[in-house]
């Protein structure tokens, strides 16, 4: 029978991705749980753990233990609060003592079980067990066998006879006491919590124990290889170990339900056929010889400075400075981060991520599918020229290709570092050629992060600017257009009806005056407002101090 029958919830804690504790029940049964009062992340046995202060508490309140007539729970618990006082560390109870109960009491750990037969069956593990060191729990009673077992760290410490219905049922509580009668709130961490509608077995038991090292949902031990032997052989069982200390040796080798992790050379498997089987697998900075094929039924996850010079019979996710050697073969589509590199046959497709410029491009070796980059940035500066002419496209249109050019002779388009061609982005610095506008946009809204215009226009359109634009000339500059971010007129430019949210900067007398008749010289934040800006600032140095109200031709009483 495997771990995974009958089973009803199961918890791991884990780190819930914004540094909280997982409340997902991995099974798909759905018994999520709820935090009470700030239960925290630990490091746990297995990835994190739960952390209880003494007012806090994990409950489920809809899974329901007496509608079953064989129940186990296993769970890895460490605590130092020893008071000589009884601490609820999970299970399901209410006013009265619940069907099935673990506690602590001084530095002993208990299990109960009240049925309707028997009454509460209440043993201790007869041990010191508050010593801030993990403990693997585990209780199964089965009423239809009669058979009651109690576990600590995979040994048997308590058997009896059970039968009846189990009674009092209540909600199922991780932390707190929920019950009357002298008990107070757990101190401490528990992980891994898993729960059945049956009685495991002793040998489930100690596989959930997994020598000290634990066993998560869906239970495919973890198995690390170090080349303990020096001989490269993934078929010698004295290379392979239970833990990532290498301390624990392993059992068996790895076969297709178990995830591996190499940290050092495999060169060759004696076990057979150069197959090497896992469920998935973590290199670590670990080389994986050719001749050799990883059947993995999962993702191969390649960190450090790892090389794969062998085959892999599903994708592959590189990181760092990973290699897909000029012999590996790669059954499955492939990811790249950092500076990985690839050499070999990729089979299916590749991503590449540019990230901060250590991506590689072109890709190398050889993709039997697609190849896609990813965050790659725009070629900078860009040109925008619309002449059909010079084949612009005649359409104003922000997101037409055809539009820009790396350069002001409009000979060259730009074409980025991976090969394609790509409309400016937030890195982008864009010129607007003179004489013409960009007045229309079929993509997203524009975000660069300048923009230049010396006797050319933007018009209509609404647009992001991280490090503001700059028009010249004796143009508009802007009409009717939408700004985000500060924009400076020089010359005779202007904002003609146009929306600025930022700082509107004039250097020239003559682009107040056109702004002024167009009266785009006022504040938005007085509302409701058709242009504007949000703020204004003058900078003129014609021929020392000058009166705005006389650039303005305003009445001789007004100065501004």
């Amino acid at each position: 029978m495997a771990l995974t029958d009958n089973i009803l919830a199961y918890w791991n804690l884990n780190d819930n991705g914004s540094g909280g504790v997982s409340l997902v029940d991995s099974t798909p049964n759905g018994y999520t749980l709820t935090n009470n009062n700030g239960v925290t992340l630990g490091t746990g046995i297995i990835g994190g753990d739960a952390v209880f202060n003494g007012g806090t508490s994990l409950d489920n309140l809809s899974l329901n233990f007496s509608d079953y007539s064989a129940l186990s729970c296993s769970f890895w618990v460490r605590f130092t609060n020893i008071d000589d006082g009884q601490h609820n560390i999970l299970g399901q109870w209410g006013n009265l003592w619940g069907p099935f109960v673990f506690f602590q009491y001084d530095s002993d750990i208990y299990f109960d079980v009240n049925t309707s037969d028997n009454g509460i069956i209440q043993h201790g593990g007869g041990g010191s067990y508050g010593d801030d060191s993990w403990h693997h729990i585990v209780g199964t009673c089965d009423l239809n066998s009669g058979g009651y077992n109690f576990y600590i760290d995979g040994v048997t410490v308590a058997t009896t006879g059970a039968s009846g219905t189990f009674t009092n049922n209540d909600n199922f509580s991780i932390g707190l006491t929920g019950q009357t009668g002298g008990t107070t709130d757990f101190v401490g961490s528990v992980d891994e919590i898993g729960v059945w509608n049956r009685a495991l077995s002793a040998q489930e038991v100690s596989d959930l124990y997994n020598s000290g090292v634990g066993l998560t949902y869906p239970f495919n031990s973890p198995l690390y290889y170090n080349n303990a032997e020096n001989d490269g052989d993934w078929g010698n069982l004295l290379n392979w170990w239970k833990d990532s200390g290498f301390t624990i040796q392993a059992t068996a080798l790895p076969d297709n339900t178990n995830p591996v992790n190499l940290y050092n050379e495999v060169t060759q498997n004696s076990e057979g056929a150069n197959q090497c089987f896992c469920s998935s697998a973590n290199f670590w900075s670990a080389n994986f010889g050719a001749g050799l094929t990883l059947q993995s039924t999962g993702v191969v996850n390649m960190q450090g400075s790892s090389v794969m010079a062998g085959n892999t019979t599903d994708g592959v996710s590189m990181h760092d400075s990973s290699q897909l050697a000029e012999t590996s073969v790669v059954d499955g589509n492939v990811v790249m981060r950092d500076s990985s590199r690839a050499f070999g046959s990729i089979l299916g497709n590749a991503t590449i991520y540019y990230d901060g410029g250590n991506g590689q491009f072109p890709i190398g070796g050889t993709v039997g599918g697609s190849v896609t980059y990813l965050d790659w940035p725009s070629f900078s500066p860009q040109h925008f020229n619309d002449n059909p002419s010079i084949d612009g496209a005649g359409d104003g249109d922000f997101n037409n290709p055809l539009n820009w050019w790396t350069d002001d002779n409009y000979n060259v388009r730009p074409i980025n570092s991976v090969g394609t061609q790509q409309i400016p982005n937030a890195s982008t610095d864009v010129v607007i050629a003179p004489s013409r506008a960009i007045y229309a946009n079929t993509g997203t809204e524009p975000l660069i992060n300048s923009l230049t215009a010396n006797n050319a226009e933007l018009v209509y359109i609404s647009i992001t600017i991280s490090n503001g634009a700059t028009f010249g000339g004796d143009s508009w500059g802007m009409y009717q257009a939408v700004v985000y971010g500060n924009v400076t007129f020089n010359s005779g430019s202007y904002n003609s009806e146009g929306v600025i949210h930022g700082t509107a900067k004039y250097t020239s007398s003559k682009g107040i005056q056109y702004a002024w008749s167009d009266n785009s010289l006022v504040n938005l934040n007085s509302t409701p407002m058709a242009y504007g800006s949000t703020g204004f600032q003058v900078s003129i140095s014609e021929g020392g101090d000058v009166l705005i109200s006389r650039l303005l031709n305003l009445p001789w009483f007004i100065n501004i």
